[in-house]
């Protein structure tokens, strides 16, 4: 019986999120709230666990992969709370910029380049 000692299962495509690695990177659960509908990788996520949209939000985190809330009760995700990360590919509101926000999240170890 032989068999293949290598497969090809998928396919990486790296994005621009992740802007290097002077801070180290850590993630934390979140619990994402009802009715939050699509999330990107990249949503600035807010203690409420929905995006940014004013900058009276709280940021606690970033998005690590695309979540669909649509249903009742929560949904489950996980966040980055610290390292570096690309200005330019993180997801706010509309009304909001996400520099609005650069010294809360280095406060959590979350750094903009």
């Amino acid at each position: 019986m032989s068999r293949k000692a290598f497969q090809k299962v998928g396919e990486f495509t790296p994005d621009k999120l992740i802007a290097g690695n002077t801070h180290p990177i850590d993630t934390k659960g979140v619990e994402i709230a009802t009715g939050s509908g699509v999330l990107v990788r990249g949503t600035l996520i807010n203690a409420t666990g929905t995006m940014c949209t004013a900058t009276s939000d709280v940021p606690v985190g970033i998005l690590c992969d695309d979540v669909t809330q649509n249903s009742s009760g929560t949904t489950a995700a996980l966040m980055y709370i610290s390292g570096d990360f690309k200005a330019s590919e993180i997801t706010v509101g509309d009304d909001v910029t996400v520099t609005s926000f650069e010294l809360e999240l280095q406060k959590l170890g979350i750094f903009l380049k």
